[in-house]
């Protein structure tokens, strides 16, 4: 609001000093006797006055000051302030488009996330699948093993019960051997001799 108040005011200071050039223009004229705000200084040069004498003090006339008199502005402290102003709201606007761009990545980012977490379930989905799948293998061999095992136990014990049996059949058939020497020892002995 001060702003606007300050530029009011400005444009106004600016069409009385126009008004009072063109015033200043006629011949003729005497500005002090049309315009109030006007005010005769007499400017004196500092050479034309004696070593060691002052200056005489300028002669104002007491006016009262009105309240666009006070708050005059330059118009450069103006330009600065509304530069500053479109400074700030161009920092705005580049702060809301920096903001966007950081959504818009984040929004990226976060696709690309949940799509990385798809995959990394995806893929230990897959090596729980041939954990298992691999467990019951192993499990199917182990069994196996086992039963092979228990196999071979029983045909070893098989054949070592054979082998017994061979080597008491063994000695069995050596006794049966010497029975036989015997009898035929006996049956030559009860032969009559044709002689």
């Amino acid at each position: 609001m001060e702003v606007r108040e300050i530029s009011i005011n400005q444009q106004n200071e600016m069409q009385t000093a126009a008004s009072k050039d063109r015033m200043r223009k006629r011949p003729g004229h005497e500005q002090g006797a049309v315009d109030p705000d006007y005010e005769n200084i007499t400017l004196t040069r500092s050479w034309d006055q004696p070593k060691g004498a002052q200056p005489a003090p300028k002669q104002v006339p007491a006016q009262p000051m009105s309240s666009g008199d006070r708050a005059q502005v330059p118009a450069w402290l103006h330009r600065a302030i509304m530069s500053l102003y479109i400074f700030l709201a161009l920092l705005f606007l580049l702060c809301i488009v920096l903001s966007a761009l950081v959504l818009v990545k984040n929004s990226k980012m976060s696709t690309e996330l949940l799509g990385l977490k798809r995959e990394l379930g995806n893929v230990s989905d897959s090596l729980q699948n041939f954990q298992d799948e691999e467990r019951r293998t192993w499990t199917t061999i182990q069994q196996s093993i086992n039963i092979a095992k228990s196999t071979i136990i029983s045909k070893e014990d098989r054949v070592y019960a054979e082998v017994q049996k061979l080597r008491m059949m063994s000695t069995d058939i050596t006794k049966i051997k010497e029975q036989v020497q015997k009898i035929l020892e006996t049956l030559e002995k009860t032969k009559p001799n044709p002689s």
